[in-house]
């Protein structure tokens, strides 16, 4: 009578013990059986291959498994092949037969075991949740030799083999959660799925696989720097515990782990240890680990023992032998793996595309960016301004320290063809690479593209729209000054410059009028050839004008701002006449008409303010320029308190 006890032994048994799961070098260590959920930290394509022998009463040794993994975004598939998972029993089953010449010969019996190959799924729901499943299939194989009668003249005995097979499926799902970086836990299912392709018949079924169902707890964690704890618990009481300790060498990290085991079915009650020693890298890992039970298993063991028992777990029973396994590991990433990424991104300003070179110097968006690895990263943001910028526009490189959040200015060019005169809503994709080819991050944000002829109501600002019209300014002021050659040769060097103003001044000022306009958050300033053709325009049309003329021709210009604590700013004009403070008399007798400045030399020059808005001529213009600087700036401390500020033209 056959009684079978309905316990069962360690099913999450692997060949190399248990390594924390984020830990690079377990990507392919953790088996099936220990991982029913395939969860790894693979990113692309691994490799891995285990060889080793059992110490018996002669050494053997074989290919233990082949495996192979793929990433697919959040999907990974694992397959492998498993030649050294395999057990054989032969027995002598109690029985014998006499033969002719009076000696008896026993019989045996044969009970192989293997697992053939496996697969695993998974997906990755988060950086935190992901779950799987695993299939497995099992080859058994049972023969027992045993005598039969033929009847014939007489009565022979003949010798016969018997041979069943009873192969199955076994399917496993999971789910493994990282609540931390250091913190990993994990539940599964063990024998959640059976389904047998060619079931034995009653005599053989005693001595098929145990298949009792049970749950797998994993928790692994990291409480000190390099160093993790692990357990592993079955439903069934059996459980294993590993410690492990690593250390960063040589561009990797190597490790050091051992792994003990209870088993129900095996004594005492830790059955053994999974000493092991590994190294890895980015490309490969190399892993050395051995199995040692604490029981001799040379011993013989009686049939009657394994007829009632059987076994639960392939590699790891009763009757498994010490073992020592070699297995390495390769790693190779095909796909760009993400190193850095956005926080957020601020954008600091609307895009004024007058002002295209001010967004050379001044950043027009700020992003928060973190390095996601342990070591620094070289930052190459850029970006598009979608119908503005045809390719995209390079920043700075920025290094981010280890795991470190950076602020990464970006800048960008507005072309200087772009003449769209409608403000709009656009869109800016930024961008942030960490080589030439493939981008890390991207994001997408709104932003306020004004017109050509807006602007941002900041004085500095209007000598974009005094350089924009160069071209036509330079025309319209040498056929200016052309019809003024013979009355300009007459004069001496030192007073062209100051002729050549008032010239300009009083041509441009004949077909002119004076339109009023409050300064405003946003203002529209017009372009020289806008303002010649309009035939007006307000202070600030005016002085960009005027302004832009003579630095058309080489002569130098300031705008004074005028900013009031309250009601309308102003603009006027500086011309620098280049006349030196002892030839100021060759233009006046009022000293309190023009300001002195220093050069670049250091040399001081005469400055004389003109009021744009005076439509009649230079020298009124001038007067009343120089009545209101020396008010404002002067006489109310303007320049002091900076209410009136120079701005100069360069």
């Amino acid at each position: 009578m056959i009684s079978l006890a309905k316990v069962s032994a360690q099913s999450s048994f692997g060949l190399s013990g248990y390594w924390y799961p984020a830990y690079k070098s377990g990507y392919l260590l953790n088996s099936l059986e220990s991982n029913p959920s395939n969860f790894s930290m693979l990113k692309d394509w691994g490799l891995a291959l285990s060889y080793g022998g059992e110490f018996a009463n002669s050494t053997t040794s074989n290919l233990y498994l082949i495996s192979l993994s793929k990433r697919l975004g959040n999907h990974l598939i694992s397959v492998r092949y498993t030649p050294g998972y395999q057990k054989e029993f032969v027995f002598n089953n109690g029985e014998s037969i006499v033969l002719h010449d009076s000696t008896t010969q026993s019989l045996d019996s044969k009970f192989t075991y293997k697992e053939l190959f496996g697969m695993g799924y998974s997906y990755k729901f988060s950086d935190n949740i992901s779950a799987g499943f695993s299939f497995r299939y099992f080859n058994q194989t049972f023969n027992q030799e045993a005598v039969f009668p033929v009847f014939s003249d007489s009565l022979y005995l003949i010798r016969d083999s018997q041979t069943e097979k009873a192969n199955f499926w076994r399917g496993d799902i999971g789910i493994a959660y990282n609540p931390a970086n250091n913190v990993s836990i994990s539940i599964a299912s063990i024998n959640l799925i059976t389904m047998n392709e060619t079931p034995a018949d009653s005599l053989v079924s005693p001595f098929e696989i145990r298949k009792t169902k049970g749950v797998l707890f994993g928790l692994s964690a990291a409480p000190l720097n390099n160093f993790d704890l692990n357990l592993l618990y079955e439903s069934t009481g059996s459980f294993q515990l590993g410690l492990n300790k690593f250390w960063n060498l040589w561009n990797g990290v190597l490790g050091l782990g051992v792994t003990s085991f209870h088993d129900k079915f095996q004594s005492p009650y830790i059955a053994g240890i999974i000493p092991a020693i590994s190294y890895s890298n980015d490309l490969f890992g190399i892993t050395f680990s051995g199995v040692k039970y604490f029981t001799n298993r040379n011993l013989p063991q009686p049939f009657s023992t394994f007829e009632e028992d059987g076994i639960n777990n392939i590699i790891n029973n009763r009757y498994s032998l010490d073992k020592a396994i070699l297995t390495l590991s390769f790693t190779l990433n095909t796909i760009n793996e993400q190193t850095i990424k956005f926080l957020d991104v601020q954008v600091l300003t609307d895009i004024y595309p007058t002002l295209s070179d001010n967004y050379l110097t001044y950043p027009f968006a700020k992003a928060k960016v973190v390095n996601i690895t342990d070591k620094p990263v070289s930052v190459k943001p850029s970006s598009k301004i979608q119908g503005i910028n045809p390719d995209r526009i390079d920043s700075p490189p920025v290094i981010i320290p280890p795991l470190d959040t950076v602020e990464v200015p970006f800048y960008t060019i507005i072309p200087h063809t772009y003449e769209r005169e409608k403000t709009g809503i656009s869109y800016i994709d930024f961008y942030l690479a960490t080589t030439s080819n493939n981008d890390d991050d991207h994001i997408q944000k709104p932003i306020l593209v004004n017109g050509v002829n807006a602007w941002d109501g900041k004085v500095m600002n209007l000598r974009y729209f005094i350089k924009r019209d160069f071209q036509f300014s330079m025309n319209y002021a040498k056929d200016i000054l052309s019809g003024y050659k013979s009355e300009l040769d007459t004069l001496s060097y030192a007073l062209s410059i100051f002729y050549k103003s008032k010239i300009l001044f009083n041509h441009l000022v004949k077909n002119l009028v004076y339109t009023s306009a409050p300064r405003a958050a946003q203002d529209y300033v017009q372009f020289p050839h806008e303002t010649v053709k309009l035939k007006g325009g307000n202070c600030d049309d005016l002085s960009v004008c005027y302004s832009s003329l003579l630095e058309s021709v080489g002569i130098q210009t300031a705008l004074v701002d005028y900013k009031p604590d309250k009601g309308i700013g102003h603009v006027t004009v500086l011309v620098n006449t280049q006349l030196s403070p002892a030839q100021a008399k060759l233009i006046t007798q009022n000293d309190s008409k023009y300001l002195i400045r220093k050069n670049e030399m250091g040399i001081d020059e005469i400055w004389v303010p003109v009021e744009t808005t005076s439509l009649t001529n230079f020298n009124t213009a001038w007067d009343l320029g120089a009545q209101k600087f020396n008010d404002d700036a002067l006489n109310n401390l303007g320049l002091a308190k900076g209410n009136v500020q120079i701005v100069d033209v360069y």
